[in-house]
Order: structure tokens, then sequence, then C-alpha cells
């Protein structure tokens, strides 16, 4: 029996995260190597194919091995192995057989339109991930900002009630001196 893996179940696999698991997966496409589809175009894995991208994962932590460069190395042992590949001990042992996918002219060309496409919709998705991103974190500055403008018009608030307060006691106080100077003035109205 054949297991079939989502992407979610690779990256949980894998310990990677979603756009690390589409980069590696074009770059194998890339490189000729078939990453099953399914009937909604989204990518399934079988066993060979995760054991596949833990060997590239493993190639890339390697001093000075760029990713092409480690999937041509992988890929590379599969071919001369018989295009299988699986781990055993640390060490590369092929089982099953890898499909390199094979392709006509025609197809040549619609193969290199589909993979531009699907480079275009993977770069896209990583354009909306950075601009969700972004929105969250504008979201966060402009509650900050509301918070400050809410604090100072608290303060402005509590300034115009002082100030006001403060006018009371003026216009108290003037009246107090009023009356205090027309009281002197009884006793000396006949000057």
């Amino acid at each position: 029996m054949t297991i079939i893996y989502t992407p979610s179940d690779v990256q949980e696999l894998l310990g990677i995260d979603a756009i690390t698991l589409r980069k590696y997966a074009t770059h194998l496409e890339g490189h000729g190597y078939l990453v099953q589809r399914n009937s909604r175009g989204h990518r399934t894995y079988f066993d060979k194919d995760v054991l596949t991208l833990r060997k590239i994962i493993e190639f890339t932590k390697q001093e000075g091995m760029t990713m092409d460069r480690s999937v041509e190395a992988v890929l590379a042992l599969a071919y001369e192995e018989n295009n299988l590949v699986t781990e055993e001990n640390n060490s590369v042992t092929f089982k099953e057989e890898v499909p390199i996918q094979t392709i006509n002219d025609g197809d040549a060309e619609q193969n290199t339109n589909t993979n531009e496409l699907l480079n275009r919709i993977e770069h896209l998705e990583e354009i909306n991930v950075e601009l969700i991103k972004l929105l969250k974190e504008k979201a966060v500055r402009e509650a900050k900002q509301e918070e400050k403008i809410n604090q100072i018009w608290k303060y402005v608030d509590r300034m115009e009630h002082q100030e006001k307060e403060r006018g009371l006691m003026i216009d108290e106080e003037t009246r107090k001196q009023i009356a205090a100077a027309e009281q002197k003035k009884w006793w000396q109205w006949w000057k």
C-alpha cells in the first residue's frame, strides 16, 4: 500500500514550513523530477519524495551547497543507483523508482510555460504572505496611534476641566475681593 502525504504532512515530517517545501518541490521539478499533483493541482508526496526531500535538506546544510547543487547531487545519486532514493543509516540506498518525466518538444514548451506560471503563482503567494504580515504590522501601529490619540484627548479634556475650575476659582476670588473692597468703603463714605 502506497501512502500519499499532503504538503502539511511533509512539512511536519521534515520540520520545514510551506514556503520552504514549495521551494524544494519547485527546484526538483525544475530538474525534471516529477512531483505528483492531485485533481486540483496541489502537490502530493510519496515516501520516495519525502526521502528525496530529506536528502536535499541534509545536503543544503553542508557548507558551500546551494539549493540547486543539493538537488542536482541528490538526483545524480538517484540516477546512478537506478533512479531510486531511500534512507538507511544516513547513507543513500536505492529501492523504489523515482519517476523522471519524459517530454516531447510540444510538451516541453507547455511544461516550461506551466513551470513559469507555477513559479509566478508561488512568488505571488510569497508576496501575499509578506503583504499580510505588513498589514498586520500596520494594524498594530494604527492601534497604538489610536491609543495615543485617545490619551491626548483625555489629557486635553482634563486640562480643559482644570482650566474651567481655575476660571471659576478666579471668578469667585474676584467677587470676594470686590465684596471686600466695597465693605471697606461703607465707613469711608463721608470722605
